[in-house]
């Protein structure tokens, strides 16, 4: 034993006091009473990660911050000063903020994915609740030549009429948006002999009329609804 310095290993019956320095390869008991020993006071839970608690000698489990070795699972938000980089972002992104983009096109230009990224298409701008599309449009088409029924994804239907006569059976309006529209047309050229007739749901008209019939070859109609209960020819 040295002056100032315990060493070895002591037993002893009561309470040890000491002005200068104990020291020990190790010391026996659970160390509640020694005091500046920094010890975990609350949450010791697998896998919690470990912040300074009340006082710079406390450790405290977070229960929300959990780290398993993969995944670190963080329950409250994430605030840093600097930028946050990862392979990917997982989530709808609803509650993401000051996000940099690089848009390209004109002001109201749509962006559109070219495989990669997505770019602003001068060709394809809406502005002020307006579609200006410079360029073509392709419209759906289906083509049939015996009775069928509207379906909301037709634009244009072409009837082949040389077969038989064809009953075409629009959509009940309430189930189309208001300005639904239909291209109905005599792609077989035999409508005079083998009429089209088109025919609204239930009570419901087309022009006042409940049906409209298509009787001269090759020819066409234009047909919108209000979204309700009628069909308009335009």
């Amino acid at each position: 034993m040295a002056y100032n310095v315990l060493s070895g290993t002591v037993y002893l019956p009561g309470e040890l006091l000491s002005e200068g320095q104990v020291s020990s390869s190790n010391f026996v008991g659970d160390g509640q009473n020694l005091s500046n020993v920094i010890r975990i006071t609350s949450n010791p839970t697998n896998n919690y990660l470990l912040t300074v608690g009340a006082n710079a000698n406390s450790i405290v489990g977070e229960p929300n911050l959990i780290f398993n070795g993969t995944t670190l699972t963080l329950a409250g938000n994430l605030t840093a000063s600097v930028g946050i980089s990862a392979s990917y972002f997982q989530g709808d992104g609803s509650q993401l903020a000051n996000i940099a983009t690089s848009p390209g096109g004109s002001s109201g230009s749509i962006q559109v994915n070219d495989g990669s990224s997505f770019v602003g298409n001068t060709n394809l701008v809406f502005t002020n609740r307006v579609l200006q599309v410079s360029g073509g449009l392709t419209h759906a088409r289906r083509y049939l030549a015996a009775n069928a029924t509207a379906s909301l994804t037709d634009y244009y239907i072409g009837i082949n009429s040389t077969g038989a006569t064809v009953d075409f059976f629009l959509l009940n309006a309430a189930s189309c948006s208001s300005g639904q529209t239909y291209v109905i047309k005599d792609e077989g050229g035999a409508a005079n002999t083998n009429n089209i007739t088109i025919r609204a749901s239930g009570s419901q008209t087309i022009d006042g009329e409940n049906s409209i019939v298509l009787e001269s070859s090759y020819t066409a109609i234009s047909l919108y609804c209000n979204g309700v209960d009628k069909y308009f020819i335009y």
